[in-house]
């Protein structure tokens, strides 16, 4: 059976109504179809058949004899790396992208890379499919984490951390700054004045007793809001049950 591509091969797999062929291993592909001629041949970059109307052409802008992977887009730059062993988009190695051998991924030259061991041999956190081939756009978070780019903009609308370490996804510093001005304006009832909080940054992974506030609980480490709170003490009770105590203690 013939497909065009490999993913035309996965779509009609889920087709409930077809016949189940087995995944299409790009790598053992062995045979072609030219689409100009209909000449059924080994596989290579253009038809071996010297009355096909391509005269001799390749097939495609872009091929590669070893994911035996086609594509004629004229505005995309794809090159192959020998060590995913895929092809994927870019210029190439040492052009835009580099191969990190710890993640044993793909990253660009122009970000700031957090190595984490196979990285991209896990799922997606948010839909949980796999990243190593997907044809997604990924995103890299500031933790060095990664999901799809369209998971990413989903999640970012109405969370800011990583759904696996939970630190910041990206630079907060200009949220971080409102929330500021927003504990300037709104101060604490008198009520709360003495009140604190013992957190735990998410961000730095240190702990630290801070000025309890409704708004929110600022590391003072590293002045990240993305803070649990472990315990809030009001030290107005506890010194009246200190003094109870005391009271007790010498009667």
């Amino acid at each position: 059976r013939l497909y065009t591509c490999r993913l035309c091969c996965e779509q009609t797999r889920e087709m409930a109504t077809k016949d189940k062929d087995s995944p299409l291993d790009r790598y053992e592909v062995t045979e072609v179809l030219c689409m100009r001629c209909g000449a059924l041949q080994p596989a290579g970059d253009k038809c071996v058949n010297q009355e096909c109307p391509s005269g001799g052409k390749p097939f495609s802008r872009y091929s590669c004899n070893i994911c035996h992977f086609y594509d004629d887009s004229v505005n995309k730059s794809i090159y192959h790396c020998p060590f995913c062993n895929v092809c994927r988009s870019g210029k190439g190695l040492g052009i835009d992208y580099r191969h990190c051998m710890r993640c044993n991924a793909c990253v660009s030259l122009k970000d700031d890379h957090h190595c984490i061991p196979q990285r991209l041999q896990g799922n997606c956190p948010i839909c949980h499919e796999s990243m190593f081939q997907s044809t997604e756009p990924l995103r890299g978070l500031k933790c060095g984490h990664v999901m799809h780019l369209s998971c990413f903009k989903n999640m970012r609308g109405h969370s800011y951390t990583c759904p696996l370490c939970k630190k910041s996804a990206e630079d907060m510093s200009e949220y971080f700054a409102l929330l500021d001005s927003a504990i300037r304006m709104q101060p604490m009832p008198p009520a709360y004045a003495a009140t604190t909080s013992n957190i735990y940054c998410q961000d730095c992974g240190k702990m630290g007793n801070v000025t309890y506030h409704f708004v929110g609980l600022k590391c003072q480490h590293c002045q990240s809001y993305n803070t649990r709170e472990l315990q809030r003490v009001d030290a107005n009770i506890m010194a009246s049950l200190w003094q109870g105590y005391n009271s007790h203690q010498s009667t």
